[in-house]
């Protein structure tokens, strides 16, 4: 039986458009009986597109999967193919009926269900339009690869210093009362990300020690006000990120998700740690949970307000929590006394110039630096090369997040088995060589 029913990695879903083109050129040659589905996940509304939505509507097809050789791929934009062998269309329709009911609320589903103008479902009888699936698999392969592009362009433009290209349209003061009545109405916990702060040892695999939480900048603006820039004034940003917090507490407050219960990190403004909105959290988290969690302090909020941030520090470490600065760069790092402003932990940006500074004189200034923090009390994030892990050999810090550790971690194992691929054969070489001698 093939079964190719995803699995779903800590941060979304696995990548299943090359195994989806794969399949479908293997079974060009047995399409009889065999029909396929693509249902368009990703035309409902992003609050149906939530992790455990998914997890359902994958789970509403493993009977139909289990009765008729079924193969399910979940594609990179959260929409699903499920190809069967033998199954009638009144057989995969019950199955699709569930699904329908299962996101009834949703708009696009609202009216009569017409099975040949249905925007839920496209069908494919394999016997006849096996051409039309191998297209829609060779599609999402090229959807998937530009994705990886665009990404690795922003990636590469954020390294050197140059933001990914966004709206040029500031936001203006006028708009801001109305962007922030849409972020406490709108359900934001589709735009939820989370990326692991790992502990990196040389010859070891990096261990995730907690997670950051913050929601996507990008997919925020493109949701609530895809014509503006949202990052454009600085301070007008800094307001919106004060309900983003609130937010972000009402769904910590509500989740089921048990992956959410401890050991994360929340970047919050000094006001919202004071906030009866914190307090709420704070209320239905027990002691060892609190211990788990670190709040993080940017370095332009805590000196705005010097005596709120004292307050501040001061209640979240009596209750448990661990502190962390954020915002730091090696150009202010040397202002830091960390012990001195009480804060458990500090996050220096990485980026290129941070590494060619350590090749000039002033090199061992920010080596004394970093000693008289602390190294091991340091993060250095914004990690978006194989550069990054150099730097902070270099400096001694082990803590580090940022794409290129998750890339690293996800792509260990692999790495490891070439290296010791690599090491066999150069063994085998070196026999062979004194053998011949």
């Amino acid at each position: 039986m093939e079964n190719s029913f995803s699995s779903t990695a800590p941060e979304g879903p696995f990548n299943q458009e090359k195994v989806f083109l794969d399949f479908v050129k293997r079974i060009g040659k047995q399409t009889d009986n065999r029909r396929a589905v693509h249902i368009h996940l990703s035309r409902l509304r992003p609050y149906h597109q939530r992790e455990h939505h998914l997890r359902i509507a994958q789970n509403a097809c493993e009977e139909l999967i289990a009765k008729f050789q079924g193969t399910l791929f979940r594609l990179i934009n959260n929409d699903i193919v499920l190809v069967t062998n033998g199954a009638t269309i009144t057989q995969i329709d019950e199955t699709i009926l569930r699904l329908r009911y299962l996101f009834s609320d949703d708009p696009m589903l609202a009216g009569d269900y017409d099975l040949e103008a249905d925007q839920f479902c496209t069908w494919f009888d394999l016997t006849r339009q096996y051409a039309e699936l191998i297209a829609l698999a060779i599609q999402k392969n090229e959807e998937l690869e530009a994705l990886k592009l665009r990404e690795k362009a922003e990636a590469i433009a954020a390294i050197n210093g140059k933001p990914p290209e966004l709206p040029t349209t500031p936001l203006a003061p006028s708009q801001l009362a109305a962007v922030a009545q849409a972020i406490n109405q709108a359900d934001l916990s589709s735009l939820l990300k989370r990326q692991a702060i790992f502990l990196v040892n040389e010859d070891r695999k990096p261990e995730p020690l907690f997670k950051e939480l913050f929601f996507s900048i990008e997919q925020l603006q493109k949701t609530l006000l895809p014509t503006h820039n949202l990052l454009s004034n600085r301070w007008l940003f800094q307001d919106l990120t004060r309900y983003l917090d609130k937010r972000m507490l009402v769904i910590l407050r509500q989740n089921d998700d048990s992956t959410l219960t401890r050991s994360y990190s929340l970047n919050l403004n000094v006001a919202t740690a004071l906030s009866n909105e914190f307090l709420k959290l704070d209320q239905t988290l027990g002691a060892s949970v609190r211990k788990s969690i670190v709040i993080e302090f940017q370095l332009l909020d805590v000196f705005a307000d010097v005596g709120s941030f004292t307050f501040a520090r001061d209640f979240l470490k009596e209750r448990g929590y661990k502190i962390c600065l954020d915002g730091i760069t090696h150009l202010s790092m040397p202002m830091i006394d960390r012990r001195k402003m009480g804060f458990d932990l500090v996050k220096l940006q990485w980026n290129q110039d941070l590494t060619k500074f350590l090749t000039t004189s002033r090199a061992d200034d920010i080596r004394a630096t970093v000693q008289k923090i602390d190294p091991n009390r340091m993060i250095l994030c914004h990690c978006g090369a194989v550069d990054a892990i150099k730097t902070a050999q270099d400096l001694g810090i082990k803590l580090m997040q940022g794409f290129y550790i998750d890339e690293y971690v996800r792509n260990y194992g692999r790495n490891q088995k070439e290296e010791t691929r690599n090491l066999a054969d150069a063994i085998g070489r070196h026999r062979a060589e004194a053998d011949h001698s």
